[in-house]
């Protein structure tokens, strides 16, 4: 039975010239997010001992980017010269225990499927095998290597692109760049690699000498070749935008969730969305948002490091920010959930309402073309239109207390620090800077004077 510590190899040195860019390749973004980040955040769920990223070009870039991500233990390896993949194993060795398991890919495959590395890893234990890569049979397998095998389907060897005659080119099994190997035979084998070129080692000359030392070797199959897709080209950087999108709109199905205009969306990696959402169109939902059951989006929303509880309905043009809002609540249109923001459940925030660092309490309504900050709102309280938390003195921020079952008139300024009790209520344009008893009616008024027979100006015409 193989060992079972796995470690990591992921080859980093690579340029993206053909890409018509002076990077490495790996730190490219695809919506918002690395192929460098992407592919570790998969390896992860391996939870590997080691992984190790060989880097090279620029590799300053590749290291301060690892950095910033604050993953766990990774190891840099620095390859001075490309002197090929093979090479590029050959300088991460070194750093790996020799009782273990090897997995080696490319840092440009940005989709690998997790499924494909599970079930490769599984037929690496069961039958104690020296070698297991990954091959897959696109409907073009232009510029990929094909697999060589013998009339009684052993493999034999890698046959790269341009090596290949014509009936080789007729091969349909290609290389997918992912390899397990046994370390120790890994380490054994690896000074065979003849040099190509002049100077380069292929890692895939490594499967013809596997096989010719009678090795044990198997190749699991990729079910989705899609997964595997290698960013080399212009072309293929626009296709991974645009296969990103469909990865997650396939998702999305599987979970009964509705995208009205999948391609105008944009969802983080790390956001979690349960089933039986529906997002509408050019919605943005970024950070570690989680969004729960039953949750309708309506267009054009921003929401940021938020969580939305179930069955909440957000209204066009909403923004929320690093805010928790309940179940069952309404937002929106138009209204704006600032940082540290908490809405409890069935509350109802309005068109033009902005809420900042405030608590509402259970079925309050702030409905419509209101501020609310520094603010804890007890429960079933009605803010009237137009109504104001006074929250700032020129100096500093002050709080406002509002009790359960407030009713607050249109157009009250509540001047901060002030406390409105259990009950209270205030008349339509009231000015309340002391605090109000439970119970109790606060108005502030001039007043009314009505003057009979008024005879307004008649507006000059120039």
């Amino acid at each position: 039975m193989a060992n079972k510590v796995l470690n990591v190899v992921l080859m980093c040195a690579g340029k993206s010239s053909r890409l018509g860019l002076n990077l490495p390749k790996v730190i490219l973004p695809i919506n918002g997010k690395s192929l460098l980040e992407r592919t570790i955040k998969t390896l992860q769920h391996l939870k590997p001992k080691k992984i190790i990223l060989v880097v090279g070009f620029k590799k300053d870039l590749v290291i301060d980017l690892t950095k910033s991500l604050n993953f766990r233990n990774i190891h840099i390896v620095e390859q001075k010269k490309q002197l090929g993949t093979g090479d590029a194993v050959k300088k991460a060795i070194a750093k790996i225990d020799l009782n273990s398991q090897l997995l080696v890919l490319n840092g440009d495959t940005p989709f690998v499927d997790l499924d494909t590395i599970k079930r490769s890893i599984r037929d690496f234990n069961k039958k104690n095998l020296d070698l297991n890569f990954a091959t897959t049979k696109p409907r073009d397998p232009f510029g990929y290597g094909r697999i060589f095998r013998s009339k009684n389907r052993k493999i034999e060897r890698i046959i790269e692109e341009k090596e290949c005659n014509d009936e080789q080119r007729e091969i349909n099994e290609v290389n997918s760049g992912l390899y397990l190997f046994k370390t120790s035979s890994l380490k054994k084998f690896l000074p065979d690699m003849p040099k190509r070129n002049g100077s380069e080692y292929y890692l895939t000359d490594l499967i013809e000498i596997f096989s010719r030392n009678n090795k044990k070797i198997t190749t699991t199959q990729v079910k989705d070749d899609r997964r595997f897709l290698n960013i080399n080209t212009i072309d293929d950087y626009r296709k991974a935008h645009e296969l990103d999108k469909i990865f997650f709109y396939e998702e999305c199905i599987k979970k009964n969730i509705l995208l009205k205009d999948p391609f105008s969306i944009v969802i983080d990696q790390d956001v979690n969305i349960s089933k039986n959402v529906s997002i509408g169109p050019n919605v943005q939902i970024t950070g570690k948002s989680t969004i729960d059951q039953g949750v309708v989006i309506e267009g054009n929303c921003l929401i940021n490091n938020s969580k939305i509880g179930a069955n909440t309905l957000v209204k066009p043009f909403v923004s929320i920010d690093n805010s928790v809002v309940g179940k069952d609540c309404q937002l929106g249109p138009f209204s704006n959930l600032r940082p540290d923001t908490i809405l409890s459940n069935q509350v109802k925030i309005g068109n033009y309402v902005e809420i900042k660092k405030s608590n509402i309490g259970n079925k309050s309504k702030v409905p419509h073309l209101s501020y609310i900050g520094d603010t804890d709102m007890g429960s079933r309280v009605n803010i009237g239109a137009g109504s104001i938390t006074c929250n700032y003195d020129g100096f500093d921020k002050h709080k406002t207390t509002i009790g359960d079952e407030v009713f607050v008139g249109s157009n009250t300024m509540m001047v901060a620090p002030v406390t409105l009790g259990k009950k209270s209520t205030t008349g339509a344009g009231t000015v309340l800077s002391k605090n109000l008893s439970e119970n109790t009616l606060g108005i502030t008024r001039i007043k009314e004077k009505q003057i009979p027979n008024w005879n307004r100006k008649p507006k000059i015409k120039k």
